[in-house]
């Protein structure tokens, strides 16, 4: 009998052990908010033009709103933002420099007359008359000279198709899937985008110094043709300070850059108005350009997303006690109703014990194109499992 009892002293002594030497899970955390959702109210409201495409973009947070689809539009002169770019790609400027010289040549002169007559957008040149890579893009972005289009792109890539092969390269290579052109300056209709693609476009071009200064200004002299003023007469209204004007009898279109006050700051807002097709075209793009750029700001307010306090997420032990997260401090995103949000949770939890106050999980929320990342604690310890769990866990 003595022989039983020791055997199950043993056996039970190297169960024990055995049980406590099996490693305890570190416990679970699980997020009980939404992962995804969007910013509740009303639907944004703009002053959306009647027909044709509009979008209205705060850089760094997302699209305000849109209007009248994505389907690919003839831009005419908008195109030029995509020549710019390149230009100032291949041949980079710092403020303040001139660049190189070109010089305008016979056949530059001829192109100038051609146009001339069928009544393009260009810009007075003459045979041998020289002007800097800064005046020309002065003259592409200002009066919008089709002819300095075509000077600019042959300079560049030694023909005008060769250019153009670049400027769809570079559309590709930027995921810009609803443009295609088909030549420098826009005057081919079959030079299409849409309103998100020229936006990505336009916030290029304002990144660049040099080019957002030529946008800026209302007029330029040149030296052949004298003093040019900018198409883009929005200048000054509402904020706006750039960027660039396409026109045809079959439509007008703006993409515009404006400083708005926007929860306090001024910050840009950049907009698209494609295609219009009612009264004068390029006087109903300008006058839709305007109204979105001064209704725009206001749509937008700091948020609060996360409260400092807030359970945010539970922690489950093994030996199944649940503990609450709460976030460690305020979450303010700018934000507008219908905006995207997403929210996860993610562990940092190292031990099985912590003290009341320690960060147990890193807090990440996406609010359109922004993210924020803070800390959740736990208020109560997080005590290992009892022994008696420990030896009696299955």
């Amino acid at each position: 009998m003595l022989a039983i009892v020791l055997i199950l002293l043993v056996v039970v002594a190297g169960l024990s052990i055995v049980q406590l030497m099996r490693a305890v899970p570190l416990p679970t955390v699980a997020s009980i908010l939404p992962s995804a959702s969007v910013v509740p109210g009303a639907p944004v409201t703009l002053p959306y033009p009647p027909n044709g495409e509009a979008e209205v973009d705060l850089p760094g947070v997302g699209v305000i709103g849109a209007s009248g689809g994505s389907s690919p539009v003839q831009i005419a002169s908008v195109a030029k933002i995509m020549t710019a770019l390149l230009i100032v790609k291949d041949h980079p400027l710092s403020l303040g420099a001139s660049g190189p010289t070109l010089t305008i040549s016979q056949s530059d002169y001829q192109t100038y007359l051609q146009q001339s007559a069928a009544i393009d957008s260009v810009t007075s040149v003459f045979p041998g008359e020289t002007l800097t890579e800064y005046q020309m893009l002065e003259g592409l972005l200002i009066p919008s000279a089709d002819n300095y289009a075509s000077v600019l792109a042959t300079w560049d890539s030694g023909s005008e198709s060769n250019f153009v092969s670049k400027m769809n390269q570079m559309a590709n290579s930027l995921g810009l899937k609803s443009t295609h052109y088909t030549d420098p300056s826009g005057l081919d209709p079959k030079t299409v985008s849409n309103p998100r693609d020229q936006i990505l476009l336009g916030e290029m071009l304002e990144s660049n110094p040099v080019l957002a200064q030529i946008v800026a200004m209302p007029q330029v002299t040149l030296p052949v043709a004298g003093t040019v003023y900018n198409v883009n007469y929005d200048l000054g209204t509402s904020g706006i300070d750039g960027i660039k004007t396409g026109s045809t009898p079959a439509g007008g279109s703006l993409v515009f850059d404006a400083q708005g006050t926007v929860a306090g700051r001024t910050r840009s807002i950049v907009g698209a108005v494609l295609d219009q097709q009612s009264g004068q075209p390029l006087v109903t793009a300008l006058s839709y350009g305007a109204k979105l750029a001064a209704a725009a700001p206001s749509v937008v307010k700091l948020s609060k997303i996360i409260s400092k306090g807030q359970q945010v997420a539970e922690i489950d032990t093994a030996d199944g006690v649940k503990l609450p997260v709460f976030a460690s401090k305020d979450i303010y995103a700018l934000a507008w109703p219908g905006l995207s949000e997403s929210i996860s949770v993610t562990s940092t939890l190292r031990r099985l014990t912590s003290g009341a106050g320690t960060s147990v999980v890193r807090l990440v929320v996406k609010v359109g194109e922004q993210s924020f990342s803070e800390a959740g604690y736990i208020s109560t310890p997080l005590k290992a499992p009892t022994l008696k769990w420990r030896l009696t866990r299955l």
